[in-house]
């Protein structure tokens, strides 16, 4: 019974009087856009918006979005440089190692500098206008007071491992941290209102060359959205546009 509750509530239309007026403000001035489609036949299901209603549904019903077939790291630092806004909402964006932070902070953070970042001097969580820039084992690291407009949590994952590093045991001990683990630990406290940040994993393999279902159980996801990365575009929207329709 209480999962045909669920199902019920699943099918139900937002109910934008619904959405508190925090969650509305911090998809208000950016958004992030591409085309969902089915996991096999990749088949185009319409337009995925990251507006205040998507945000809304996809948090209190616990989806995550895997985003497929995105270009090579540099590729995507461009894609999320279209996020970058003073005095927004927070992006969080989990690099899958510590040398890819490296390279994202070299290229995007201090790119006009050109200096080289050394993955063994890097210090995280790294803050660059509202973009917050951590590996799994620094996310808890991130201020308090950053924590509470934070719109998504964007994993960069190129070659799509992170979800499968749940450490190992040998013998009687368990040796290894659970990556996965101290993501959805983060996005657990973040929940407010019955809703949590989405989770978007980036990725350049297409979703069905992946086990998608052990992704989301590895993250604490019911379930996921897929999304062709080819496309995925970030941008700047102007004040009170995102919050309308999101999902087609």
């Amino acid at each position: 019974m209480p999962k045909l509750r669920r199902e019920a509530r699943l099918r139900c239309p937002i109910d934008y009087l619904t959405i508190p007026a925090h969650i509305l403000n911090l998809y208000a001035t950016t958004e992030i856009a591409g085309p969902r489609i089915s996991r096999m036949e990749e088949t185009v299901l319409g337009r995925l918006r990251l507006t205040a209603d998507t945000a809304w549904r996809l948090g209190t019903t616990n989806l995550g979005v895997f985003v497929g077939r995105m270009p090579a790291l540099g590729g995507t630092i461009e894609r999320l440089r279209g996020l970058e806004k003073p005095d927004a909402a927070n992006w969080v964006v989990v690099a899958a190692t510590k040398k890819m932070a490296a390279v994202i902070v070299q290229r995007w953070f201090q790119a006009e500098s050109g200096g080289r970042v050394a993955p063994t001097t890097l210090r995280l969580p790294r803050y660059h206008m509202n973009i917050l820039l951590c590996t799994p084992e620094s996310l808890h690291r991130i201020e308090a007071d950053k924590k509470r407009t934070i719109a998504a949590i964007i994993l960069i994952d190129m070659l799509c491992n992170v979800h499968k590093a749940r450490g190992f045991d040998r013998d009687s001990f368990h040796i290894g941290n659970d990556r996965p683990q101290l993501v959805a630990n983060f996005r657990n406290s973040l929940l407010c209102d019955g809703w949590a940040p989405p989770l978007m994993v980036l990725t350049q393999k297409p979703a069905k060359s992946v086990w998608t279902d052990t992704l989301a159980r590895a993250y604490c996801l019911d379930a996921l959205w897929f999304v062709d990365g080819r496309e995925l575009r970030c941008f700047a929207t102007d004040d009170g546009e995102a919050s309308g329709s999101g999902a087609r």
